[in-house]
Parts: C-alpha cells; structure tokens; sequence
C-alpha cells in the first residue's frame, strides 16, 4: 500500500489529525470555499452575514461570534487561512486550495 503526499503536508508539516481536525467542521470547510475565491482579504463581518444567510442562521451575531473565536483560530493554527483578529479579516494561503482538495477527494469517495 503506497502512501499520498500533498503539498498540504510539506507546506505546513501538519500531522494528518490536525489537518482532518481542522476540516471536520462544515462552517470551516465552507469558510475555506469562500476565503479561496477571494481576490483579498475577506472581511469576517461580510463571510458571517454571507455564510449565515446560506444556512438559514437566524442569529448572524452569534454565528460570526463562532467565526471568531472557534473556527477562524482553528483554521489559522492549522495554517489554512490567515485571520487578522485586529482588522478582522480573513485571507487565503497556499494551503487553502489543497485542504478544499482534500474535502473534495474525501466527498467523491464517500458517494
């Protein structure tokens, strides 16, 4: 049996667990989606309202207090996204696109 290697790994020398770890969410891998098509920084109020509307949240306060001190940090830490919690904006990194690689492998295998 072969093993795979992404870029993800070697950019971010992430073990495996972090990584599903940080993708385990679905507010997460949706954040990724969105911050990926981005031409700049995407600010966390837009993303909240957007990703909130998406999801028929009724509370996009609450929901983007969850953006902020849960899922944006995560996604950070792991090296997914940058967050900027001071100008609250979010940005893509080079391993944005292959964690959304990832999660789309890891889909087409579950149908």
């Amino acid at each position: 049996m072969s093993s795979v290697h992404t870029p993800l790994d070697a950019e971010n020398e992430k073990t495996h667990t972090e990584l599903f770890d940080s993708l385990a969410d679905e507010r997460r891998r949706r954040v990724l989606g969105v911050v990926e098509q981005a031409d700049d920084r995407y600010p966390v109020e837009l993303l909240a309202k957007m990703l909130a509307d998406e999801t028929d949240e009724s509370d996009t306060e609450t929901f983007q207090l969850s953006l902020v001190h849960t899922h944006l940090p995560k996604l950070d830490d792991a090296g997914l996204v940058t967050y900027d919690a001071d100008d609250r904006v979010v940005t893509s990194t080079p391993s944005t696109a292959n964690a959304l690689a990832v999660v789309e492998a890891a889909e087409v295998q579950m149908q």
